[in-house]
């Protein structure tokens, strides 16, 4: 009985795996009780997948940002000639697609076959910015749309900070000791600003998208 008072916790003596790659996680602070998640790869493999997520919104959103903010591309306008409704999948609402002129600012020759994902009506003419993959409108609102989704991904890495860190890979009913187990960690304080810093990051974007 002795050994439980150095710091053992409630947690199951000789349980496998127990302690060995916890990340920063100290069990005998936190009081693990035995039915707590143990950290396994799963865990690891979840918060890397979070973490290539969040570089992956950091790149599409600096890209197209750029684009719509001038900084890089080829600037000019599109007049709206045809559109149309494109049906979105299972989990994707539907979209409307815009084709008309592209006519570049520097007076070479224009591009007949331009496309805009828009909201747009036959005749509308808007300032737009060539990329490598298409078209993109420009503006402030539409810069600080992009920006959200940088924002989107401090949430992702947040969230993948903590699964990297103590391999936990949390299943159905396991809710409160995951909470348990990763409260006052390292790792659980750099996810809680990166969430909250997520989350206020977008609100400001979708705030100033809407409002210009």
């Amino acid at each position: 009985m002795a050994a439980w008072g150095r710091g053992q916790g409630t947690a199951r003596a000789g349980a496998p795996g127990f302690g060995a790659g916890a990340g920063d996680l100290d069990p005998g602070r936190h009081g693990l009780s035995a039915h707590a998640p143990l950290p396994s790869w799963k865990g690891r493999a979840l918060g890397g997948f979070l973490l290539l997520v969040a570089l992956v919104c950091a790149g599409v959103s600096v890209y197209n940002a750029a684009h719509a903010a001038g900084l890089a591309g080829r600037h000019g306008t599109l007049t709206v000639e045809n559109c149309w409704v494109e049906q979105g999948r299972r989990h994707s609402s539907d979209k409307t697609i815009c084709s008309g002129v592209f006519r570049p600012a520097d007076g070479s020759a224009p591009d007949r076959e331009a496309t805009l994902t828009r909201d747009l009506a036959r005749g509308d003419t808007v300032e737009v910015q060539q990329t490598a993959r298409g078209y993109l409108a420009t503006g402030f609102g539409e810069t600080w749309r992009w920006n959200a989704l940088f924002f989107v991904g401090w949430i992702a890495a947040g969230i993948g900070v903590v699964f990297v860190a103590s391999g936990i890979f949390p299943r159905r009913g396991q809710e409160s000791a995951v909470t348990e187990r990763i409260r006052g960690t390292r790792s659980a304080v750099a996810a809680k600003y990166l969430c909250l810093g997520g989350v206020a990051g977008v609100a400001v974007s979708l705030y100033l998208t809407w409002l210009f």
